[in-house]
């Protein structure tokens, strides 16, 4: 009887430490990106061969964020090796651009880094070629 006893309390007390074991702090869903980048191209939609790449680049709040170093690499995953990268000419009014030559079609990766002072952001975005 003595042995159910123990066992039964072992169990009630392992129950109950799983019960007051600590949740998950809660993730914060509101807060909005540091930076906000969109991509478009010239020609659009994107082509293989030689196209210009042309981002806006604004902060949390909207406004365009000027003078800063933009860094773009692009990478064709299905295709090793191929990739380029360079340093985008600002435009003014947070408008960055770089040309590319895409030696082949399918979905690319761009990763863009801004960098302004204390800024250092990064974000990769997926680029289809047609």
């Amino acid at each position: 009887m003595r042995k159910l006893i123990f066992i039964s309390v072992l169990v009630l007390l392992s129950v109950l430490l799983a019960a007051c074991g600590g949740a998950a702090a809660p993730v914060d869903t509101t807060s909005a990106k540091q930076v906000n980048i969109a991509v478009s191209t010239n020609p659009n939609p994107a082509v293989k061969g030689d196209v210009e790449l042309l981002f806006t680049i604004t902060d949390a709040d909207g406004n365009p964020i000027e003078g800063a170093t933009v860094d773009v690499s692009a990478d064709h995953p299905a295709m090793a090796g191929m990739g380029m990268s360079g340093l985008a000419t600002e435009q003014g009014g947070g408008k960055y651009s770089i040309k590319a030559n895409f030696s082949d079609s399918g979905d690319w990766k761009l990763t863009v880094y801004v960098r302004k002072g204390e800024l250092d952001y990064k974000e990769v975005i997926e680029l289809p070629i047609h």
